[in-house]
């Protein structure tokens, strides 16, 4: 077990190859994040303006990990 692990971690990865790691393990994040936001928008209609709806609103993109779990609004 312990053999398998340490040749997973003394793998050597370039630049790009993390890079892409990133965006394979990103667009999914972002995508449930907009369709989670977009079907959870009661929040937004508390805020007047317009530079907080969209801070709010990407916001929301970010963490939706975390407003999933738990009760909280970003007003």
């Amino acid at each position: 077990m312990w053999g398998y692990v340490s040749r997973i971690l003394d793998h050597e990865m370039k630049v790009s190859e993390f890079i892409g790691a990133l965006i394979l393990i990103g667009i999914p994040y972002f995508i449930i994040g907009v369709i989670w936001t977009v079907t959870h928008t009661s929040h937004l209609s508390d805020v007047d303006s317009t530079t907080d709806k969209v801070i709010s609103f990407l916001g929301s993109i970010v963490c939706w990990p975390v407003l999933t779990f738990s009760n909280v609004t970003m007003t």
